[in-house]
């Protein structure tokens, strides 16, 4: 142990000083506070002498080869152990912060991912932190915006791209949009094109909607149907068109496996796709607990699109 460059007059303690210091005080001798210590009891010696040097005055009376502490000694143990003891918090709260025990999650998400996929990944999530409270809300796209900007929750799912200076979108994952109707409704396609939907009954969105704006863009050079029925969310158009009222453009994330066998899943032609991204707000950077529930989230949503697109679910054509 080296103290080369040390003031022995500056009468103050460092760290390496009041562990040895405290190594003694609570084993009562020098050679047990090494043996604590893990290092030769000549290195618990000389920091002790150090010590009282700089001190300028004893800290043990040495008496038939055992030490007893002196009043002063007292003293200073007495802030040691209050000061140690707000060390032993520090450790129990880095502890809970790894582990997941401490804090809470707050997740706002788009209709859509909310109806089983956001669920899915929560529940996946809550098996490895079942300590961890988590505030869940599914949100419309002009709901959950302001409400990650604000800073009222700590992680944003949405599908849709955010263009803000104060919001940090992270993509997880992107796909394409698909047509879905009722088994045996939809052309026997890879793809589906406009002209694929003339004269069948159409589900549409209100044009002020995100999904209402990427269904104008798959039209623009073609004439949009006059819908049977306008909807809001895609999981809306999703069970109409389960139910058999019409054709419909939505996300994958609202087809779960108990719509799947009941509809006919065909991707659009040309580039309409769309990507679930993270938000959150540059000023509430991301917490390590959130930053793992995220994983587990693209774990989710990379499954759900993968049997999406699993060979089978193609037509010929």
């Amino acid at each position: 142990m080296n103290y080369d460059g040390e003031n022995p007059h500056s009468h103050t303690m460092s760290l390496r000083q009041i562990e040895v210091f405290r190594a003694i005080m609570m084993t009562g001798s020098v050679s047990e506070a090494a043996r604590t210590l893990y290092v030769a009891q000549p290195s618990v010696s000389r920091v002790l002498q150090v010590t009282e040097s700089r001190l300028g005055f004893p800290l043990f009376e040495r008496t038939r080869g055992r030490l007893f502490p002196s009043p002063e000694a007292k003293q200073i143990f007495e802030e040691v152990e209050r000061a140690y003891e707000g060390i032993e918090r520090i450790d129990n709260l880095v502890r809970s912060l790894i582990e997941g025990r401490s804090g809470e999650l707050k997740i706002v998400c788009s209709p859509s991912l909310g109806t089983h996929l956001v669920p899915l990944a929560i529940a996946r999530f809550n098996a490895v932190y079942p300590n961890l409270p988590v505030h869940f809300e599914p949100l419309t796209h002009n709901h959950l915006v302001p409400r990650v900007l604000f800073g009222k929750t700590q992680i944003g799912v949405s599908m849709f791209n955010v263009e803000h200076p104060n919001i940090v979108t992270m993509p997880l994952v992107t796909t394409p949009l698909y047509c879905v109707a009722r088994k045996g409704k939809l052309p026997r396609k890879r793809v589906i094109e406009v002209k694929d939907l003339a004269g069948l009954p159409w589900i549409d969105y209100d044009h002020d909607t995100p999904l209402g704006r990427l269904v104008g863009r798959f039209f623009r050079n073609d004439p949009r149907p006059e819908p049977i029925v306008r909807v809001r969310s895609a999981s809306s158009a999703c069970m109409l068109a389960k139910e058999g009222l019409g054709v419909a453009i939505v996300d994958p994330f609202c087809i779960d496996g108990s719509t799947r066998g009941e509809l006919d899943i065909v991707p659009l032609d040309g580039e309409q796709t769309l990507s679930a991204s993270v938000l959150y707000s540059h000023a509430e950077p991301l917490s390590n607990v959130s930053r793992r529930f995220i994983d587990v989230l693209q774990g989710v949503l990379t499954e759900h699109l993968a049997r999406q697109a699993s060979p089978g679910r193609g037509k010929k054509g």
